[in-house]
Formats: structure tokens, C-alpha cells, sequence
């Protein structure tokens, strides 16, 4: 029994993560608009535009690290995308405010504010680069797609392989041929089954020589499935009323599908992505939203 969750549950997950995220951001804006004694700065003064700058920007950057992990759970091709570009929106905004707070600790920042921004600016800069292949690649839902086809399309050409070796092996005389023949029809099947099986494997693995590796046996797995084809054909001494022909014509099917299997694979937008949002993106927000708050509380004693 397939134990992953469905989309509704993977959706769900994601909505979940999400709602957790604004509420942490809404704390976060809540909490950084007041001074350390909780009475709000003077109107208008610079101190106070700046608090409200990174206030925002605090809980853009909050917003943008949820829209993005929903993007790489979403398991629907548009939704994923709606999400990724409202991600992208917030990582503008975070942009925008970032050249208005530049200005602003430019002309009345103490030195410290300006190394503090420095700071920022070169981690904002790594977390940029990490969510533009990230937010191109997390709606293509590669790996989705790619477990879908072997468990549908691909079952079905199973079956129908299956189907057409034993009506082959069952038609063929004498007896002592009809044995080879459901011998080798067998020694086939599972040969195709273990591409099958391997399938899985690469699609869940994420390393590329992982990848890499586990093809050798896949395209092992597709010669003895050949191999034994070949050698019924050989002992049938006819194609079976074009049951064995048909059978070669869905191996060849089945070997069409196993491509854009491992292409799909290779792409790895699902697993690749939600890796890199729970590893490197998450470290690289995380860092962005310390030198705000260092920033923050830099601003409040100037």
C-alpha cells in the first residue's frame, strides 16, 4: 500500500505550515513596531521610520519563506505556482523596503547600522540565489508526475505484457515447449517488475549519483527482459498469432515510459526542492531575519 500522503494531506500540510508562519510573522511585526519600555517613537522621527521598515520587511521575509515552502508542498501544478510567485512578490517588497532603509541608514546610521546593513545585504543577496532556481523548479512537481506514470500507465502496461506472454506460453505445443515457455515468460516479467521497483528507488532517491547508480541495474533489468523475449520467440518457433509481437510492442512502450520516468526523476523538483527549503533556504532566512533584529535593536539606542 502506497503510505505517501495524498495531495489533499500534502495541501493540508502545507496550509498548516503556513498559517504557523504568519503567526510567528504577526508576532514578529507586533512585537519590533514597539520600543524595548512598549511606548511607541516619536512620529516620524528616523529612528522610528526605520523600526517600521524592518518591522515590514521582517514579516515580508516571514511571508516569503511560507509562500515558498507551500509552493514545494503543493502537489497541483497551479496552485504551486500561484504560491511561488506570491513568494516572489514578498521577496520584492522586502527589496523595495531594503533601498528606502538603505537611504535612510546612509544619511543618519551610526557605523554600526551600516555594517549591520552590509551584513544583510550579502545574506539577502545568497538567499535570493537560492530561491530563484528553487521557486522555477518547485511547480513542475517532477517527481509527483513521474510516480503517477509508473503507477498507472505503467501498471497498466504491466499487466497487458503479463497478459500477452502467458496467452503466448498457453497456445504453444507440445507441453514440453509450453513449460520453457511460461519458464521464460516469467524469468521476463520479473525483469520488467524489477524496473518497476527500481523506478521507485530513483525517484525517492536524491543524490544524482544515487541516481546515477541505480540505472545500471534498470538498464540491466531491460536486456533480460529482451533477452528472454527473444528466447521465447526462438522456442515458440512462430510469434503465437502475433501475441509474442504484441508483447515486444509493449516492452518497448514500457522502455518509452521508463525514459521520461528518469528524466522526470532527474528533475527531482519535489524532493530536490523541499530538501533545499528545509536545508539551506531555511538556514539562509534564518540569518537574514537575526541581522534585522540586530538592526533593530541597533536602531532603538540611535
Amino acid at each position: 500500500m502506497d503510505s505517501r500522503p495524498s495531495g489533499a494531506g500534502r495541501t493540508k500540510t502545507g496550509i498548516i505550515w503556513a498559517l504557523s508562519l504568519v503567526a510567528t510573522a504577526a508576532i514578529v511585526f507586533f512585537a519590533a513596531t514597539r520600543l524595548p519600555d512598549g511606548t511607541a517613537g516619536r512620529d516620524g522621527s528616523p529612528s522610528m521610520r526605520r523600526q517600521l521598515l524592518l518591522s515590514d520587511m521582517r514579516l515580508n521575509l516571514a511571508r516569503a519563506a511560507e509562500l515558498e515552502k507551500c509552493a514545494v508542498l503543493s502537489e497541483r501544478d497551479e496552485e504551486s505556482a500561484n504560491f511561488s510567485e506570491e513568494s516572489k512578490s514578498a521577496s520584492a517588497t522586502v527589496e523595495r523596503d531594503l533601498g528606502k532603509l538603505r537611504k535612510l541608514i546612509g544619511e543618519q546610521g551610526s557605523a554600526k547600522e551600516r555594517e549591520l546593513l552590509g551584513k544583510f545585504e550579502r545574506s539577502w543577496k545568497q538567499l535570493k540565489q537560492i530561491d530563484a532556481p528553487l521557486l522555477l523548479v518547485a511547480p513542475q512537481n517532477t517527481n509527483i508526475k513521474a510516480l503517477e506514470l509508473s503507477g498507472t500507465i505503467g501498471a497498466e502496461l504491466l499487466q497487458k505484457f503479463h497478459d500477452d506472454l502467458a496467452k503466448a506460453a498457453q497456445k504453444t505445443t507440445p507441453v514440453s515447449k509450453r513449460i520453457e515457455m511460461e519458464k521464460l515468460a516469467a524469468q521476463a516479467e520479473n525483469a520488467v517488475q524489477g524496473i518497476a521497483i527500481l523506478q521507485m528507488q530513483h525517484i525517492h532517491t536524491l543524490s544524482a549519483p544515487e541516481k546515477a547508480a541505480i540505472e545500471a541495474p534498470m538498464n540491466a533489468a531491460v536486456k533480460h527482459a529482451e533477452s528472454r523475449l527473444k528466447s521465447m520467440e526462438a522456442v515458440s518457433g512462430r510469434k503465437s498469432n502475433g501475441l509474442l509481437g504484441n508483447a515486444a510492442t509493449v516492452l518497448g512502450e514500457i522502455l518509452q515510459l521508463n525514459e521520461e520516468i528518469v528524466r522526470l526523476s532527474k528533475i527531482d523538483s519535489n524532493a530536490g526542492s523541499a530538501e533545499v527549503s528545509l536545508g539551506t533556504r531555511r538556514m539562509a532566512d534564518t540569518e537574514c531575519d537575526r541581522l534585522l533584529r540586530e538592526l533593530q535593536s541597533e536602531s532603538f539606542r540611535n
